[in-house]
């Protein structure tokens, strides 16, 4: 499949918002890395999750099968994706090595400002950055990986961001429904205003996969919620400044790593806490691997943005060697 970086700037209804997206988008189908699909019981037990947050999503969803002619009880057991374990052969590891860093801090100058590179194998191939103003819910405008529905980071119109990170962890050997790591932070960004409100939504969902998620907003709260699918816990700023990369710190939460090679998410979360005065330069430094090159490290996209002036701007690969644009914030 050929590279998919395509903006979309849509208002409607969900089901509308969906049937877009799935009309001008290559047809979903389950990766070949992933695991099986789930059945489709498992699956419905988890749109049900969804439904008691934001019923609207599956609406999305539904518009996004139909647009894609495709059935929605197919397109839903591939977004309800039961582990993140790879399904393929070496020099790849069975679990995902993304290398993805985000920091947030307020300034000097009093403002609420936060990096992100996003970065994980090339093979990823849908990059698709959305602006949407849907009729439930509010304005957004954020990043989205293959599969539908979902975001990978973004921002509202409150001033609101929210990133994700993959944690490097034990999976339980029979997982239970829980809401996929795609749609939280498309749940917290359409239905939250404040960091306070999106960490009491991912402190009380039942999660599906192992994550980290970095969260801000324009008075400059900051925090960092790890969640696994037996327990969540939230990693409080340092002063005005915080940071994330693809392990848990958290003292409850680092038993769930039983030996993953964290070595590399280590170094690079001690980097951003030693130099965050640097700021935005930081997403583009190789000394701690923080702009990647290479495998599961290849930086896809990254994004700046100042939450008090609500600017926000994306370079569609390796910030070292690719500019920022700036976007119309979502309103």
């Amino acid at each position: 499949m050929s590279l998919d970086r395509q903006t979309f700037d849509l208002s409607g209804t969900h089901y509308d918002l969906g049937f877009a997206q799935g009309a001008r988008t290559a047809r979903f189908e389950v990766p070949a890395w992933w695991p099986p699909p789930p059945d489709l019981a498992f699956a419905q037990a988890c749109a049900s999750l969804i439904a008691e947050i934001h019923p609207p999503l599956l609406d999305e969803l539904h518009g996004y099968a139909d647009g894609q002619q495709l059935p929605f009880d197919e397109l839903l057991r591939g977004v309800c994706r039961r582990s993140m374990r790879l399904r393929v052969p070496p020099p790849m590891n069975t679990y995902p090595e993304g290398g993805c860093s985000s920091l947030a801090w307020v300034g000097d100058d009093g403002h609420m400002r936060v990096g992100r590179n996003y970065d994980f194998h090339p093979i990823q191939r849908v990059r698709q950055r959305l602006r949407l103003k849907p009729k439930r819910g509010r304005p957004t405008l954020g990043m989205r990986g293959s599969v539908p529905g979902g975001r990978y980071d973004g921002v509202n119109d409150a001033g609101l961001f929210i990133c994700l990170h993959v944690a490097l962890s034990y999976e339980p050997e029979h997982p239970r429904p829980g809401i996929p790591f795609h749609l939280l932070p498309r749940l917290a960004l359409e239905t939250c205003a404040t960091t306070r409100e999106a960490v009491d939504l991912l402190t009380h969902v039942r999660h599906l996969h192992p994550f980290n998620y970095l969260i801000a907003d324009s008075s400059g709260d900051l925090a960092v919620i790890e969640a696994h699918p037996e327990r969540v816990c939230m990693i409080e700023a340092e002063g005005d400044f915080i940071a994330a990369t693809n392990h848990f710190r958290h003292p409850e939460m680092m038993g769930f790593q039983r030996g993953r090679k964290l070595t590399h998410s280590w170094a690079r979360l001690a980097h951003l806490y030693q130099h965050h005065p640097s700021g935005y330069e930081l997403l583009a430094d190789h000394s701690a691997n923080l702009c990647g090159h290479a495998g599961g490290h290849t930086t896809l996209w990254s994004l700046t943005a100042d939450l008090t002036t609500c600017t926000i701007a994306y370079a569609p690969g390796a910030p070292c060697e690719t500019a920022y644009e700036t976007v119309i914030w979502p309103c």
